[in-house]
């Protein structure tokens, strides 16, 4: 699970551009194997204790019921990635994977050898280009249903059957069972403020053009798809009116460097995401409407590890000893909060700066004020994102 990515509107664009590496590697997904494992299989009767989180299905005994069957194919998982391509794993994401994280996971699977890059803005195009040119590619591929739209759609997520380790059929709900996608984590905008500076925020967007906000609110420009939840409840009109309004009336500043101004007060709001800075005045509030979505994990179609990738894939989204960690240590307070559909205890453990977060996070979600991704509407959310960038920095 990976932060929120602060360039999800200039993805698409530096996607798009890749138009004639991506007709040279195009091609339908096929199924990852993992070949010579016999995989432990869920005892008969498995079914999920299913709590309903908004749009999610939580499986409360997950960790009871599911679990000892991953954690067992892990196991078998394992052994096999060792003789793979010399047990080497590579891992390529927005940011490059920390060595704790990197600690943790050999820690637990000694042997293997992780190596990782970060790669922002170029991630889609480095995964296009590296199997364009017959480079060693990432094992691993990440993202939400509309920031993978292009690599998907050219065949770069293996067609995991992700059951067939012990998933709940109730994780894949949304990102479907046949699309290799298995979810990690979830995110969304939220409204990072200055509790020294002001209280009581307006829960919808439209509320900040009230006189008392002139001057008060700012956005990073790369940020334009904060605004498309909104653009997907009223329509793009009203969400390119929206954003026009809040410039022209001088609430809103457009800047590089959001968090400067929220931390002096100078712009004691920001339309944001995850908080990251400790500063005991800075808060979270919610936002209803707001672009939700699941961020998912999978295995690369030119992967060189797959058994690798997907004991990866596994172990990140749910290993219990390692979510703690997420959860309780300040060095991982930069990953997104764990996907709900886990144990409600599971959440129980936060504290901390991820605390902070996934406590807006959750009543957001709970209370269907997000309007998730989808296959059915990612293709509108990638249109609401190119004119929210152009409303905004145009």
């Amino acid at each position: 699970m990976r932060p929120h990515w602060p360039g999800r509107a200039a993805t698409v664009v530096i996607t798009a551009a890749l138009g004639l590496a991506l007709s040279a590697c195009s091609g339908s997904a096929s199924p990852a194997r993992t070949t010579g494992i016999r995989l432990a299989a869920l005892p008969a009767g498995t079914t999920c204790q299913a709590v309903h989180v908004g749009i999610i299905t939580r499986c409360e005994n997950f960790y009871t019921a599911y679990w000892p069957t991953i954690s067992a194919n892990l196991k078998k998982l394992y052994r096999q990635a060792l003789r793979t391509d010399g047990g080497d794993l590579v891992i390529w994401d927005w940011y490059a994977l920390s060595p704790a994280e990197i600690a943790a996971f050999t820690k637990q699977f000694p042997g293997l050898k992780v190596s990782t890059r970060g790669l922002q803005y170029n991630l889609s195009s480095a995964v296009i280009l590296a199997k364009a040119s017959g480079s060693r590619n990432s094992d691993i591929v990440k993202g939400s249903i509309v920031t993978m739209t292009q690599a998907y759609d050219r065949g770069f997520w293996s067609k995991v059957n992700w059951t067939k380790f012990g998933v709940p059929k109730q994780f894949l709900q949304i990102g479907g069972a046949s699309t290799g996608l298995l979810p990690d984590s979830v995110n969304s905008p939220l409204l990072d403020y200055n509790a020294s500076e002001v209280s009581d925020l307006p829960v919808n967007l439209q509320g900040f053009l009230r006189p008392r906000w002139k001057h008060k609110m700012a956005i990073a420009d790369y940020n334009a798809q904060n605004f498309t939840g909104y653009g997907m409840k009223y329509g793009q009109a009203a969400m390119v009116s929206l954003i026009r309004s809040l410039k022209s009336q001088g609430v809103l500043t457009v800047t590089a460097n959001p968090d400067t101004l929220l931390s002096s007060g100078d712009d004691p709001v920001v339309l944001g995401g995850q908080l990251f800075d400790p500063n005991p005045a800075l808060r979270v509030a919610p936002i209803r409407n707001a672009n939700m979505y699941v961020q998912f994990i999978g295995v690369n179609t030119d992967a060189s590890n797959v058994p690798g990738a997907e004991l990866f894939s596994l172990w990140s989204a749910y290993d219990p000893a390692w979510l703690k960690m997420v959860l309780t240590e300040p060095a991982f307070d930069t990953l997104a909060m764990p996907y709900p559909g886990l144990p409600a205890a599971t959440f129980a453990e936060a504290s901390g700066l991820l605390k902070k977060n996934i406590d807006v996070w959750l009543p957001m979600i709970k209370n269907n004020w997000g309007i998730f991704e989808s296959w059915q509407n990612r293709n509108k959310y990638n249109r609401l994102i190119a004119a929210a960038n152009t409303a905004l920095n145009g």
